[in-house]
């Protein structure tokens, strides 16, 4: 009985119930790219650990060049079987989304690591962005590495 009504109680809440939900979705995907939009991107953050999203318009020709070079830089982290996916927006369909974001040239590329959102600075081919990213990834891990080892130093000081 106890159990019943906590588990209503956090179906209440919603948190349970938006969990469950956001494990569920499917993601639509063209050439290893994962296609976003305003009803599956909190699920997206929530499934994938690191993403690096192209928020573009496809009438752009910036947009145009770089979508093949990401398209293979995709490829690349599928077969390396890497936490890095490639996402993508259409910003001409997602105006909001991609508001939210503010997003006001094409193409801008974010990257989105646990509950941060940083900036993509390096080359626009595939190499640039395996390379980035991959450089990107170990320079965080290394971080919240630091991190880790500086809160258990703390934690044996004190009693």
């Amino acid at each position: 009985m106890i159990l019943v009504l906590l588990v209503n109680l956090i179906l209440a809440t919603g948190k349970l119930k938006q969990h469950h939900l956001n494990h569920q979705v499917m993601f639509k995907r063209e050439s290893n790219v994962v296609v976003l939009d305003y009803e599956n991107f909190d699920a997206a953050l929530m499934r994938f650990e690191v993403l690096l999203v192209d928020f573009f318009a496809p009438w752009c020709p910036h947009c145009q060049n770089l979508m093949p070079e990401f398209e293979e830089a995709a490829y690349q982290f599928k077969e390396k079987k890497s936490k890095i996916t490639l996402a993508k927006v259409d910003c001409t369909h997602e105006s909001a989304l991609c508001d939210s974001f503010q997003v006001r040239g094409y193409p801008t590329l974010r990257i989105f690591y646990h509950d941060r959102i940083y900036h993509y600075h390096g080359d626009r081919n595939s190499k640039g962005i395996v390379e980035f990213m991959e450089m990107h990834l170990e320079q965080e891990e290394e971080k919240e590495h630091k991190q880790e080892q500086q809160k258990h130093r703390q934690q044996q000081n004190y009693p």
